[in-house]
């Protein structure tokens, strides 16, 4: 193979690699995305440590002065190929899960998606 083809054969690659990376890049637990197992929180039923076999760990805490705890829970998947000036979505779930005690009290989830 001379050196042309070696060089061609590298941007090749080096492009088709570019394509697959951004195809799903994602943080946070990735079942907070699935509905239908934020579903099995059941308000008054369910208590802190169901959750945490459901959904693992929050990414974050907040503890109110009404003795009110929230767990929250995020996830952002990429959509798309990373090709320049290609159309890629971002979707943003984040998951919010009030207790009272140890006990659910509320659940709020929010969905965002973006044209990157």
């Amino acid at each position: 193979m001379n050196r042309h083809n070696c060089i061609k054969l590298f941007f090749v690659i080096l492009l088709l690699s570019q394509m697959l990376w951004g195809c799903a890049v994602g943080q946070g637990p990735v079942r907070v995305k699935d509905e239908l197992i934020t579903h099995e929180l059941a308000i008054g039923k369910t208590t802190k440590e169901d959750t945490l076999k459901l959904l693992g760990e929050p990414g974050q805490i907040i503890k109110m002065a009404n003795d009110l705890e929230i767990w929250i829970y995020n996830y952002t998947q990429i959509y798309g190929l990373r090709i320049p000036f290609a159309q890629n979505e971002m979707e943003n779930s984040t998951l919010y899960i009030g207790f009272k005690g140890d006990l659910v009290e509320k659940t709020h989830r929010h969905v965002g998606k973006t044209n990157l």
